[in-house]
């Protein structure tokens, strides 16, 4: 079993890779925009920027939240990870609706408008992605619209370049790598934040499906494909960032943990029923989610016969015995009760 200092090096590993490719696609994709003339690859450059700020808050929740416990914090600091998901769902609710907002405005004028040249002109001003509602993106595509250039198909390349760099960082490996990516990560270490944040590339590999329709939409004269695109690509982002965001809220208001791990602690408890006699029962078995570990508690019936020293050495020896079996289980409070009546199990 991998240490904590162990898990969060690969934790820690992946996400600096995805925030190496966010600064190299941010930097290629904007001067690529610029040289060719694509407000959309501009704009997507902008989102990709939006990235960096994913990657900065799940580098210090995520290597926050495996810290040990400590006088402040004495159940640890596995919440920081949770509140890190939340915030990475945020940015992608947010992503979600900007895309949905612009796709929505730039197909009433793709419908409204009489003209082909025109409806082209205003897909290249007003790219589908969520940077685009910034001064900032906006101004940048004012600029590229007052050039008088065509769009420079070549721009195409460097959106497929980035959904092909995205996607791998989300969950593609190579067949002859065993390099982990994002989610796989996340879901090897457990870790909400490390999901959050692999869809977080995911959405910007989405986000430049649109470029990539906006621009391909212009120069063959169909500049429906943007914002069409760009409406059911803000569907499936806003529905992944509400699931995440929900999930954060309720680890957060200490909801129950998955059923099927208090069945496997269940298991463990009554194998070694079977072996150690002196174990009567168990009742009141829950847990709650502290970050990618769980915290439980148990009331544990032992034979009453048995001294205070044996029937702590008894507890002792069922914590172990779930702690081997479910690993991310880290702390477990049983409270020992002598009876000789038998309890019905709950």
């Amino acid at each position: 079993m991998q240490t904590i200092a162990e898990s969060g090096k690969r934790g820690t590993r992946i996400t600096v890779i995805g925030l190496a490719a966010n600064v190299g696609l941010t930097v290629s994709k904007g001067v690529a925009g610029w040289m060719m003339n694509s407000a959309s690859l501009l704009a997507d450059a902008g989102h990709s920027l939006s990235d960096m700020l994913s990657d900065f808050v799940t580098l210090y929740t995520y290597n926050r939240s495996r810290k040990p416990a400590d006088a402040l914090y004495p159940y640890g600091y596995g919440k920081y990870e949770t509140v890190g998901s939340l915030a990475v769902s945020t940015l992608l609710i947010g992503g979600a609706i900007g895309i949905g907002w612009h796709s929505f405005d730039l197909m009433m004028g793709v419908v409204q408008s009489s003209g082909v040249q025109e409806t082209a002109s205003a897909v290249v001003a007003t790219a589908s992605d969520p940077s685009t509602s910034s001064p900032a993106a906006q101004g940048v595509a004012s600029i590229s619209d007052h050039h008088g250039h065509a769009l420079n198909p070549n721009a195409a390349w460097f959106a497929l370049i980035s959904i092909v760099v995205k996607e791998w960082l989300y969950r593609a490996i190579t067949n002859h790598t065993t390099q982990p990516t994002a989610i796989k990560v996340g879901r090897e270490e457990k870790s909400d934040v490390l999901i959050a944040n692999a869809w977080h590339h995911r959405s910007d590999a989405f986000s430049s499906v649109v470029a990539l329709a906006a621009i391909g939409g212009s120069y063959a004269g169909i500049p429906i494909l943007d914002p069409l695109g760009g409406l059911a690509v803000s569907a499936l982002i806003l529905k992944t960032g509400g699931d995440i965001m929900a999930s954060s809220l309720k680890e957060l208001c200490d909801a129950s943990i998955d059923q099927d791990i208090l069945d496997q602690v269940e298991k463990t408890i009554l194998q070694l029923k079977t072996n150690k006699p002196d174990i009567v029962d168990y009742q009141s078995l829950r847990g709650r989610k502290t970050g990618p570990f769980y915290l439980l508690d148990m009331t544990l019936h032992v034979n009453p016969k048995l001294t205070v020293v044996q029937a702590h050495a008894l507890e002792e020896e069922v914590r172990q015995s779930i702690q081997h079996t479910c690993p991310e289980v880290k702390e477990i409070m049983i409270h020992v009760h002598a009876e000789k009546q038998h309890h019905q199990t709950v």
